[in-house]
């Protein structure tokens, strides 16, 4: 199993292919299919702001430097638009 990612750093889902910034890991108890009550899934960020999404570990990947500087230059495009520079 790969180490978790630093906070901030930007991922792959490798489920869903979409690409975010990680914010950390759900620890909280859920019900149901987790054995002991805890998801231990992974918080993602879009690139473009909106809800976070989660992912499971064995999923979440560095993303490439190509993909790092395409979502690095939407997010700021997306900033100027908003008229935050």
């Amino acid at each position: 199993m790969q180490p978790l990612p630093e906070v901030g750093d930007l991922v792959r889902d490798a489920a869903t292919g979409r690409v975010g910034f990680y914010v950390g890991s759900v620890s909280g108890s859920v019900s149901g299919s987790v054995p002991g009550g805890v998801s231990g899934r992974c918080l993602i960020r879009p690139v473009h702001g909106g809800a976070a999404w989660e992912a499971e570990p064995a999923d979440v990947q560095p993303a490439t430097p190509l993909r790092e500087l395409r979502a690095r230059a939407a997010e700021i495009n997306a900033r100027s638009r908003r008229g935050l520079s």
